[in-house]
């Protein structure tokens, strides 16, 4: 005789257990968004955790239940604000066939949202850093645009330390947030001429007018 395991119900949750989940979601956003204009103005090492604590309204147990260092809050904050700008920005540029022309456009529409939220702009400049969304999508078409041959340089490291180092300290000049359009234009040339590219398929590249943004509405 063969006996059929009998398949365990579903556990089903208690509205309690639903209720102080969410809660604590709410309390860790809001310490994410609390510490994100800390971050913005003292950079990411010169804070403290009773600074965050202080801007949330919380207590340090309070902290200590989500964040056990600053540089998991970093992180996080990061990771909040960075990933939010990439997921509207993947959509657009994925159906793109060329690596050069996906990887250009996504860095202009990332450095637009950049200088066009004072926040986001002030945050990346002050902690030297795009988001590990944005470069784990940056990487990918880098490495394609490598492949196809549009690079002079061949190693992937130093393409990245171009790409990213470019990115992430033209937006902690002066220049950032006064030359608009043409300041991306010129940041995102600068990376491309630096990674070998022709100059007439950077032309090329440079040339696709990007989408409207629900911060600015005519296009690149």
């Amino acid at each position: 005789m063969t006996y059929e395991p009998k398949t365990k119900p579903k556990r089903v949750m208690h509205h309690r257990t639903v209720s102080g989940q969410a809660q604590k979601a709410k309390t860790r956003e809001l310490i994410i968004q609390s510490a994100i204009p800390v971050f913005a103005k003292h950079g990411p090492d010169n804070p403290v955790i009773d600074d965050f604590v202080q801007a949330a309204g919380i207590s340090r147990g309070t902290f200590y239940n989500y964040f056990q260092t600053t540089r998991e809050l970093l992180d996080a904050a990061m990771a909040t604000l960075s990933d939010e700008v990439i997921a509207t920005i993947v959509p657009v540029v994925e159906g793109e066939p060329n690596p050069l022309i996906r990887f250009s456009s996504a860095a202009r529409m990332y450095y637009r949202k950049a200088t066009l939220d004072p926040l986001f702009g002030q945050f990346l400049g002050s902690v030297s850093s795009v988001g590990a969304l944005a470069m784990e999508h940056a990487r990918a078409d880098l490495q394609e645009a490598m492949k196809a041959g549009f690079f002079k340089i061949q190693d992937m490291d130093l393409a990245e330390a171009i790409a990213f180092g470019v990115m992430v300290f033209s937006l902690r000049t002066p220049k950032a947030r006064q030359g608009g359009d043409a300041r991306a234009l010129e940041v995102v040339r600068a990376i491309l001429s630096a990674l070998g590219v022709d100059p007439a398929m950077i032309d090329l590249a440079l040339s696709v007018p990007l989408p409207s943004s629900d911060l600015r509405e005519d296009p690149i």
